[in-house]
């Protein structure tokens, strides 16, 4: 008795998806090149950006992987394994349990073949069913043994994504990895294995997936991944294990510009101490960075590329969504791999006397007039409710030097307590 339902990739799909999600009715368009893909709104808000998705597909085709299909159990919209499909040319396999994501997924699949490269698609298919069935699912399409090149899957998870043990996880991952290890082909350094997990996942739970990897594969080795919008918090971290790692680069970052484009960059992984004892003073340079680049521990790098040698350079907050560097000479910032990671950057002008309050408007705009400001923009912590009054007010007092330059204000954290300081940006 069948346990999959087999579904071709083929433009006889495409009728059956109008159904179900027609695309007339996919809220925005995509971006120029991307490929018009169908989604319902939960797999809109789930999906990996098609550029993130193509930048990966680039990445996996650098990898020496062994003859063998490429696989995802839990395929989602399909987006991702289809990208590594179109990208190396080999055929896939998705696994998806809900039967309508999955036609959504076959015909999506004959959309990114529709672009590009579409020989893959007669050996490729999305199978509507259990994705840790891994027997029965390859016996569907007449394949066994060792069928199985890359592993990519993003398991479905809790909505407490901070607090959810691993095998909380749709599919588990200790699961799949039971199921479907006798089926993977095992290269010189393992198989290939890539995991999208929770971007917030503890250190402690980032290391239980280690080790239910390394338990399997114990020579094999790891890369991980962070991927950021620039929104203040990671938005994707992802574990390549085995052949699809880069043994010499255990940690890379991944930068989604507003454009599409990607901007990354790798290395191996440090810690980062916050410098307690150092001190802003006037024309040195402060500097909001990306969260994500601290959370991956690649900031030494970034740092050789963002500052002259001659530079100091003093981390003055490592945590929360805000971490700043304290320069004393200005960013690199006409490169991309520098001012990709830069939410804020200034001058110093001068250290405020008062603290940022509605009642303080008065010295505030004072400051802000003598640096010749356009606008100060908030970047400190402050009561929610009183930010977008204070803000308002400095918009409006900051009116009459419309040709200044725009500024922000920041807090620093001193060993005689909060400090803020006005900052003109370049």
């Amino acid at each position: 008795m069948a346990t999959h339902t087999v579904l071709p990739i083929s433009p006889d799909i495409l009728g059956f998806a109008e159904v179900i999600a027609p695309q007339s009715e996919i809220d925005g368009k995509p971006k120029s090149g991307e490929p018009h893909l169908y989604q319902t709104d939960r797999m809109k808000r789930l999906s990996t950006p098609w550029s993130v998705c193509l930048t990966r597909a680039e990445q996996l085709a650098d990898c020496r992987l062994g003859q063998g299909i490429l696989l995802d159990p839990a395929c989602g919209s399909g987006s991702q394994l289809f990208a590594y499909c179109s990208e190396l040319e080999r055929a896939g396999i998705g696994i998806e349990l809900d039967a309508d994501s999955a036609v959504l997924s076959a015909a999506n699949g004959q959309i990114v073949a529709d672009g590009g490269n579409s020989e893959w698609t007669s050996e490729s298919f999305v199978l509507v069913g259990d994705g840790t069935d891994a027997t029965a699912a390859l016996s569907e399409i007449g394949m066994s043994g060792q069928a199985v090149a890359v592993m990519h899957v993003d398991p479905a998870r809790p909505l407490d994504t901070q607090n959810h043990s691993l095998d909380e996880m749709e599919p588990p991952i200790s699961i799949l990895l039971n199921r479907w290890a006798d089926h993977f082909v095992i290269g010189r350094r393992g198989p290939a294995i890539i995991i999208d997990l929770s971007p917030r996942l503890l250190e402690t739970q980032q290391q239980e997936i280690e080790q239910l990897l390394l338990s399997y594969w114990p020579d094999s080795p790891i890369t991980w991944e962070w991927v950021s919008t620039g929104r203040g918090r990671i938005d994707r971290l992802t574990i390549w294990f085995g052949t699809a790692a880069d043994s010499a680069t255990p940690a890379r970052m991944l930068r989604l510009l507003s454009d599409g484009s990607v901007v990354s960059f790798a290395g191996r992984a440090t810690d980062v101490k916050r410098a307690t004892s150092a001190v802003p003073s006037t024309r040195d340079w402060l500097t909001i960075v990306d969260s994500a680049l601290l959370a991956s521990g690649l900031q030494g790098q970034w740092l050789r590329e963002a500052l002259p040698p001659e530079s100091t350079r003093h981390w003055v907050r490592i945590s929360g969504r805000r971490p700043m560097l304290l320069s004393s000479e200005p960013l690199h910032m006409e490169k991309s791999i520098v001012s990709a990671f830069v939410s804020s950057t200034g001058q110093i002008i001068s250290r405020l006397k008062v603290e940022p309050k509605v009642e303080n408007i008065s010295p505030i705009l004072v400051s802000a007039n003598s640096a010749y400001l356009s606008r100060l923009t908030l970047r400190c912590k402050m009561e929610p409710s009183a930010q977008p009054k204070l803000q308002r007010k400095l918009d409006h007092g900051l009116k009459d030097y419309p040709r200044g330059k725009p500024g922000f204000l920041a807090d620093v954290e001193t060993n005689d307590g909060d400090a803020w300081f006005i900052c003109k940006e370049p």
